[in-house]
């Protein structure tokens, strides 16, 4: 389709990405996955995920002359019990960088996921209520503009706990599969098409 010149719109989508632990033969622990021993690094490594992992075309940057307004940031798991989910949530801290500025940063346990399943009859382990609402809204949107990099961080300032040389805990021995999502929710600008 050809782009209509002087026209952009704006629609409501989530942008994602995961850290993956995949289940291998031999397993491999949550902490020896990591690239850098205290950080895990969001929206800047995109090859070879799947649409599960990421939403992602291109590592750090938005297509085209896109540009996004994130309104909300979340920290969604899956295949973490209950004590890892608090080894993740209170022993890091997570950070959203625009260019290289940071836009926010705190405690994970500040990111709720607002997701999960909720049948009445108990929740599978997650961070915060199953409700979409309970996600961490900002103020003010943080914007993306188009061509400029972004990422989130996670970081362990006293090391992942359960891992070798890390604080006491569960998650860095874990071994998978399990999931790390960020995700911002916002508005995506781009070209009419």
């Amino acid at each position: 389709m050809a782009k209509v010149n002087g026209m952009k719109e704006k629609l409501h989508m989530p942008l994602y990405d995961a850290f993956f632990v995949p289940k291998t033969t031999p397993d491999i622990p949550f902490a020896n996955r990591m690239t850098d021993p205290r950080v895990i690094r969001f929206f800047v490594d995109v090859q070879n995920k799947t649409r599960l992992e990421t939403n992602l075309q291109a590592a750090g940057m938005l297509p085209s002359l896109n540009s996004y307004e994130a309104r909300a940031m979340r920290v969604v798991t899956s295949g973490l019990n209950e004590a890892a989910i608090g080894d993740l949530i209170y022993n890091s801290v997570t950070t959203l960088l625009v260019g290289e500025k940071i836009m926010v940063e705190s405690p994970t346990y500040m990111f709720p996921s607002g997701t999960g399943v909720s049948n009445g009859l108990g929740e599978l382990p997650q961070h915060g209520d199953a409700d979409p609402r309970a996600a961490f809204s900002f103020a003010e949107p943080s914007h993306i503009e188009s061509q400029q990099n972004y990422r989130v961080e996670i970081s362990f300032p006293h090391g992942v706990p359960g891992a070798v040389g890390g604080p006491a805990g569960t998650l860095g021995a874990l071994k998978g599969p399990l999931r790390i999502w960020v995700v911002l929710d916002g508005y995506l600008t781009r070209d009419v098409q």
